[in-house]
């Protein structure tokens, strides 16, 4: 199953519930990344082989057109309302049905919302 690193502002119950669901996951807080910039956390995520799991946009953007473009692998919650039980539940039943994909070298971003989710590979 991926490892999972949650950036700083993923809610501490979306993070507490994916660890009741049984998931390798650490926090930027665990690992003393707090206020670090975007690329330096998805940097660490890269080389480490860690999903990043975060709320804020513009790591999509790092991987497909900034400096990181090609590397890293993000999952990137666009949720309007903040239910964490649903939240929880759909990103365990979109790691589990992506596990295969999630395993295979190469970047993404997957875009989670409360319409279902998304992957995008960057154009070579």
């Amino acid at each position: 199953m991926i490892r999972v690193l949650s950036d700083e502002n993923v809610h501490a119950d979306i993070v507490s519930g994916l660890r009741q669901e049984g998931f390798d996951l650490v926090t930027a807080v665990d690992l003393g990344l707090t206020g670090r910039k975007d690329i330096e956390i998805l940097d660490y995520a890269e080389k480490n082989d860690l999903l990043l799991l975060s709320g804020d946009k513009d790591f999509g953007g790092l991987i497909e057109f900034g400096s990181l473009w090609g590397m890293g692998r993000v999952l990137l919650l666009r949720y309007q309302i903040l239910n964490v039980r649903k939240i929880v539940e759909d990103i365990a039943r979109t790691l589990r049905s992506e596990n295969e994909n999630l395993s295979q070298s190469g970047c993404f971003v997957i875009v989670l919302s409360e319409s279902g989710y998304r992957m995008r590979r960057p154009n070579p």
